[in-house]
């Protein structure tokens, strides 16, 4: 029973890990400024130019392709059996 309990909270705090990473753009934040993004924004000002943030935040980058597209199909799945799995897991203690 303790082993249960234990691989239950194991994978509970990986799946969080893993969630909580995805969210937040841990790897990638869109709103840093390059340095030519800098540049070009002193340039305008000092040029009198009207100022749009947009024109200095760099585009996201599309990372889409068919093996991606595939791995989060897989990633859903794997969720979804996981949840499935831990909601009757603990539907299973309860009784």
């Amino acid at each position: 029973m303790k082993k249960i309990i234990k691989f239950t909270i194991i994978v509970t705090v990986i799946l969080f890990l893993l969630t909580f990473i995805n969210r937040n753009n841990y790897y990638e934040n869109s709103y840093i400024l390059s340095d030519d993004s800098i540049k070009k924004f002193e340039e305008d000002l000092k040029n009198g130019k009207k100022i749009n943030p947009n024109n200095y935040i760099p585009r996201k980058k599309d990372y889409k392709n068919k093996i991606s597209i595939f791995t989060i199909k897989i990633s859903k799945s794997i969720e979804f059996i996981v949840n499935h799995s831990l909601k009757k897991a603990f539907d299973y203690l309860d009784n």
